[in-house]
């Protein structure tokens, strides 16, 4: 049965009533960040910046810290993790519009292609290294360790992602190994190092950690489902990113499965066509839309697993905001 979703704007305001303090410190905590005396990385960080959008993963560790512990200790190191946590994303998205060769990123000019490539790796690196020095300020080793085993695991991800394009592989064995590691891994170490902040069990920390990973993966499935369905302004950056990377993602991979010998061939020679308009005819291809279809399922899947993640975690108006969350987390435009 399809989860029922949270209307954008009463999501929105339900995580404010709990969390406008924390987002506020956490939004002051990555301006120090990102000020610079040098003019020019001052300017492309205020450029990448504006890449900021949801901000789902430091709101994942505010709300995971809130579920067991609102002491203002608790919230000072969960807000120090929340900033460096999304310090990282922010460099992940830098180097990803390198790799994918990206014009836009939340409606405005990629790093790479207002400045050049050698100052989109550099200053991803360079946020990189804001992140363990942020995370390193809360004196707690075992969370920095985290941080780092995640941001491994989520390279790993990306390198992953490569080796598949290059092998052309249509297994749902390696798209799920891609995307745990690209999007699961940052999901899962954002929930837990709140639920470790705020001095939850190693248990209740697994619980939160599983949640994260099962909400990413859904959370990814959604986005490589958008980038299919949906335009450049309404996702506010490039449409068919990954058609035109020759990624085969789950819907794309679905769609393959139901068709038949002679239009899998079709479809795969469409998919790694040279040719970017021949490739942008699949976007309204019937068997694509089964595939959607098919993917989507599969999202509304893992969110309930997510969600079941919760059921013996304290009854708050954290959990009960964690759960809209993964229940809106497929049914975004953007």
């Amino acid at each position: 049965m399809p989860v029922v979703v949270a209307d954008r704007d009463e999501l929105k305001q339900q995580i404010q009533q709990i969390l406008s303090d924390d987002l506020f410190s956490v939004h002051l905590l990555l301006e120090r960040q990102f000020r610079n005396p040098n003019m020019f990385v001052q300017d492309v960080a205020q450029h990448v910046s504006r890449f900021q959008g949801k901000r789902i993963r430091p709101v994942l560790t505010l709300l995971s810290a809130r579920l067991f512990n609102d002491s203002p200790a608790a919230l000072d190191k969960a807000q120090r993790l929340a900033a460096a946590v999304e310090l990282i994303h922010t460099a992940t998205l830098v180097h990803d519009d390198v790799i994918d060769d990206a014009d836009l990123r939340r409606h405005v000019s990629t790093v790479h292609r207002r400045w050049n490539t050698e100052t989109s790796v550099l200053f991803g690196d360079y946020l990189f290294s804001k992140a363990f020095h942020l995370a390193a300020t809360t004196g707690d080793a075992e969370a920095c360790r985290l941080i780092g085993r995640a941001t491994d695991r989520t390279c790993e991800g990306e390198l992953n992602q490569i080796a598949a394009r290059l092998e052309q592989s249509t297994s749902e064995r390696d798209y799920f190994r891609v995307i745990g590691g690209k999007t699961g891994q940052l999901f899962a170490v954002s929930c837990r190092l709140g639920a470790r902040a705020s001095g939850a069990s190693e248990g209740q920390q697994a619980q939160l950690k599983q949640f994260g990973t099962r909400l990413g993966l859904a959370f990814q499935i959604a986005d490589d489902v958008l980038d299919l369905t949906e335009s450049s302004e309404s996702t506010g950056k490039d449409a068919a990113n990954d058609l035109s990377n020759h990624r085969l993602t789950l819907p794309l991979m679905r769609a393959l499965r139901l068709a038949s010998v002679s239009d899998r061939q079709r479809l795969r020679e469409l998919l790694f066509s040279p040719d970017i308009a021949e490739q942008q005819r699949l976007r309204i291809d019937p068997l694509i839309r089964q595939g959607v279809e098919s993917a989507g399922a599969t999202a509304e899947h893992f969110v309930g697993r997510a969600i079941r993640c919760l059921r013996t975690l304290p009854a708050s108006k954290a959990r009960t905001a964690l759960e809209s969350i993964a229940k809106f987390a497929i049914h975004r435009s953007t």
